[in-house]
Order: C-alpha cells, then structure tokens, then sequence
C-alpha cells in the first residue's frame, strides 16, 4: 500500500529529475526507487542512515544528486561506492544503469544489512553489498570509484585518489571546500575536471583520473 510520503516522494523526484535536466526513468525504476525511499524511512527509526528523510529534501539531495552522476559512468562497468550508508550514490546508480554492475562497500554491519535488504526488495541483480573496512578492500578491479557525504573524506580520500591506476576515475560528490581540500592533497599526477549540479551552487561532481 502507497504511503502519501511515498507519493509525494514520487513527485518530488519526478520534479527533481526534470530540474536536472535528467533523462526521466521508467516507471519500474521510479518504483525502485520509491520503495527504496520507503524502506529507508522505515529503517531510519531504528537505525541511523540518515537525516534528511522528508519526501522533498530527500527527493533533491539524495537521490536526483546521486542520479545527476549517472552521465559520468560513461563505459564503466564496474562501480564501487565508498561508504555507501544508506546507498548513495550506490543504489540509485544501480537502478539507472542496470547494465552495470555497483557495489556499496560499507563497513557498518547494520548498513550492510539494510542494503542488502533493499537490494532484494528491489529485485536489482547488478547491486552488490561489501561490509569491509575501505583499508583492506581491494580496489583494482573497478572502473569507476566514487563517494558521497563520506565522514572524514579529506582524510580517507586523497590516498585513495592518488593511487587510482590508469584505467580508473574517481567520482566524488562534494561542495567546493572539500574539494579544495582534497584538491591540496591528491598529487600532481592526478588531474580533475569539476561538474556544478544544477540548481545548487554548494554541490558539485569532482572527476578524478590519471594525469596523461
């Protein structure tokens, strides 16, 4: 049964989407995304995923964010979200791209068992959960890596950038003073082209990759 925050959810994404400039999504995948939505908000009154859970707020800065870096993935075909939490960008990214293989690594246990919830909730054979700490997880078999909302970013990431091989990109989600931040850190073999979301000024795309 539809809950009315699950309805107004849907149109707060919907309107979000088109705000974007986004492709709009099929109704399975507006589904998904809804019951992932719906499941959240469940589990947020028992566990912490997060605080923003209103339809609006969460329809704008979760998942219409996380889906603006759909048109980063490009040809990558395997995707590792850092610190996933409560799956951004992992899930929505899975649903958008179902032909690409996403995996949130996620070293909270409770985490873990919520999107792996959610992954069989919404039946998504290309999400993968890993609960690991990010130190002792093998990063070389991904394309693309990417993050969002990570505590303590400026200090986990840059060793993690800076080592990305030459096949690999970083995406990360940021507002402009982590990534000047990280931007200090990362080396000069490392270069990086930045994409502002649109309709927020405080949010942007880093795209890291190997310089040459």
């Amino acid at each position: 049964m539809t809950s009315e925050h699950d309805t107004q959810f849907k149109s707060a994404l919907e309107a979000a989407l088109a705000n974007l400039g986004q492709a709009s999504l099929s109704e399975k995948q507006i589904t998904q995304l809804v019951k992932h939505y719906s499941l959240m908000r469940a589990w947020n009154r028992r566990v912490n995923l997060t605080r923003i859970v209103e339809p609006d707020e969460a329809a704008r800065l979760h998942y219409a964010d996380s889906l603006f870096g759909g048109r980063f993935i490009e040809h990558a075909r395997r995707v590792l979200d850092i610190g996933s939490g409560a799956g951004f960008p992992a899930l929505p990214l899975a649903v958008l791209r179902p032909d690409v293989e996403v995996t949130a690594l996620e070293a909270n246990q409770k985490k873990s068992v919520f999107l792996n919830e959610a992954r069989d909730e919404l039946g998504l054979a290309n999400f993968k959960v890993a609960t690991a700490r990010l130190e002792s997880f093998d990063l070389a078999g991904y394309d693309l890596l990417t993050s969002r909302a990570l505590d303590r970013a400026e200090e986990i990431l840059p060793p993690v950038i800076a080592h990305i091989n030459a096949h690999q990109r970083f995406m990360l989600y940021c507002a402009p003073d982590l990534l000047a931040k990280i931007n200090n850190l990362h080396g000069s073999m490392i270069e990086v082209k930045t994409h502002r979301v649109p309709q927020a000024e405080s949010r942007l795309i880093a795209i890291f990759s190997r310089a040459g």
